[in-house]
């Protein structure tokens, strides 16, 4: 009996474990918008790291297109 009881404890203990050093991190709008390839006129579609333009034409790191950011006000 004790057996089972040591066994459900550590289960236990190991899942709430587990569930506390899991996060879940929203990327939120400040973070996101911190940085050329969400600021400038042109971005990547991808957001990649660097890109972005005030003219148009291709993302150095992906070679896609860019486009016109919506996001700015």
């Amino acid at each position: 009996m004790l057996k089972i009881i040591s066994k459900v404890a550590l289960v236990l203990m190991l899942i709430g474990t587990g569930l506390s050093s899991c996060t879940y991190t929203d990327k939120g709008a400040s973070e996101e918008a911190q940085g050329p390839e969400y600021t400038s006129t042109y971005v990547c579609p991808m957001h990649c790291e660097g890109s972005g333009s005030e003219e148009a034409g291709t993302c150095p790191t992906c070679g896609m297109d860019y486009v016109l950011n919506e996001q700015i006000d």
